[in-house]
């Protein structure tokens, strides 16, 4: 049965992921029920008055702890986004992470995780959107194709990505997607056709620019004393090789973008490192690909968790090398979050159009 207001959420296009919106609607019991309304007392509605912009917005995934304390739900066409969250008094940059804001649990209505090949990306960036979000910087964990160049330990700022498995990632067919261009009178908002990560692009590389400014201070915080440089960067380039307007061109960083959940065999890895691969993710080139169908720039930075498999020196392997690696990087997460945050609020956002 259908859940009765004030729990009805819309139902977003079939063959989505599972989101909460379906739960509910195809479950009608109490204890359902029940879990619906835990969700909502938990995430509530943000005010339609807060979602006023512009503003900015951080992704941060499994090695970032930071969230503001304020938790919200935002509902879009295609599925709840919940444990949404505000990194600044003034509610200028919003938090989320990625896996911990698209699923909930059925029987307790708690947000819970979900692997890479789970996430409903469409929710969570639709819900930037909604939100008034107009450039977004993401932290991703990585593991390294080159360990030699790109050592555990280091962050780099990937300026292109593969997808292993091309699938489509769109918004595509919503009324406010265009072809090539998005159509303003018609309410139109994005546009499907377009070259991603392309030096022409210039709010795209003028933000990386910015980004890369202001992350510099984590170098001289004691988080940053646990960093390793990759070959080329100095403490004046970090997190690039170069300033971040050349380094696309000059020296190339390419996110992977594997399918997940499993880590990839040592067969995959040399066929990527053969296709010129820098670091290897499961997330990022789907949020990267949907904000630039939205006009977002989107700025990704790279935490090296990991050499690839085949290529740890690691006495566990790759992935023992991963989960010890992971556990320690929670200063340098917090310490990139924070800088974000003290950079983001000092920008300058045009005010949406009349």
């Amino acid at each position: 049965s259908r859940i009765p207001p004030p729990f009805s959420l819309p139902l977003p296009p079939a063959g989505l992921a599972h989101s909460f919106a379906q739960m509910v609607s195809q479950m009608g019991s109490q204890a359902h029920l029940a879990a619906a309304a835990e969700t909502l007392t938990r995430y509530p509605p943000m005010p339609d008055d807060w979602r006023t912009g512009p503003r900015f917005a951080v992704i941060g995934g499994s090695g970032v702890t930071v969230a503001g304390e304020e938790r919200f739900s935002v509902e879009t066409p295609f599925g709840l986004a919940v444990n949404v969250s505000f990194l600044d008094v003034g509610r200028k940059v919003l938090f989320l992470n990625r896996h911990l804001c698209t699923h909930v649990d059925e029987s307790t209505g708690v947000v819970r995780y979900a692997p890479p090949h789970e996430l409903n990306y469409r929710a969570m960036v639709w819900c930037l959107h909604a939100c008034g979000v107009k450039k977004v910087v993401a932290l991703s964990s990585t593991g390294s194709l080159h360990p030699e160049n790109i050592p555990v330990g280091s962050v780099v700022m990937p300026d292109d990505y593969y997808m292993v498995k091309p699938e489509a990632m769109t918004f595509w067919p919503h009324p406010a997607m265009g072809t090539f261009e998005a159509d303003k009178e018609k309410g139109q908002v994005g546009r499907i056709h377009f070259a991603p990560a392309i030096k022409e692009d210039e709010d795209w590389m003028k933000f990386r620019a910015e980004v890369q400014a202001m992350v510099h201070p984590v170098l001289v915080s004691p988080a940053g004393e646990q960093l390793r440089m990759s070959r080329g960067q100095t403490r004046a380039t970090w997190p690039c090789v170069g300033h971040a307007e050349d380094a696309i061109e000059e020296h190339p960083c390419v996110y992977v973008n594997t399918i997940g959940p499993r880590f990839e065999t040592r067969a995959e890895i040399r066929a990527y490192r053969g296709l010129g691969g820098s670091v290897v993710g499961m997330t990022c080139a789907y949020e990267w690909t949907l904000c630039s169908e939205l006009f977002i720039p989107y700025a990704l930075l790279s935490v090296v968790d990991n050499a690839c498999n085949g290529l740890s020196t690691h006495p566990g392997g790759a992935l023992q090398e991963y989960l010890d690696h992971k556990h320690n990087i929670g200063a340098l997460t917090t310490a990139i979050v924070h800088a974000l945050v003290k950079g983001l609020v000092t920008q300058e956002l045009p005010a949406p159009a009349a």
